[in-house]
């Protein structure tokens, strides 16, 4: 039930998501436009007893948008997703390896703000994640 659910949910975002970049493009706005989409929370790889996932850390996102060089995955998937991993804290539950700020350090430079005092008030957390943060020019075209 879940993965057919799933799939419907998806196939209707995918229209959502072409309805709206073709409305862009026909107004001239797609290259002015970055739409990033984000998991609220992570799930676990593991099943529960009702064959679903539970919530764990971390989660999917993505970023289109007319200026987005696409075809690009950032951050890094784990090496190792076993039970014995060093990210595997149980349970299919693992430690995210990219914060949110990572990819939105590049979505913040896109829309203008270059200089670090700017980037730290609108990221506050960005410089205590521990993780790499993603430039606008890693992300998006010149």
């Amino acid at each position: 039930m879940v993965k057919s659910e799933l799939s419907l949910h998806f196939g209707e975002l995918n229209q959502a998501l072409t309805y709206f970049k073709n409305e862009m493009y026909a107004q001239g706005h797609w290259d002015d436009v970055s739409l990033v989409i984000t998991s609220d929370f992570g799930r676990t790889l593991t099943a529960n007893s009702g064959e679903g996932s539970d919530h764990a850390w971390g989660g999917n996102y993505f970023v289109m948008g007319g200026s987005v060089k696409g075809g690009q995955i950032h951050g890094q998937y784990p090496e190792d997703i076993t039970e014995a991993g060093p990210v595997n804290i149980g349970r299919g539950r693992l430690i995210p390896t990219t914060s949110w700020e990572s990819i939105l350090n590049s979505v913040v430079e896109w829309m203008g703000v270059e200089d670090a005092a700017g980037l730290d008030y609108c990221l506050p957390n960005r410089a205590n994640t521990g993780t790499k943060l993603f430039t606008k020019a890693e992300v998006f075209e010149n």
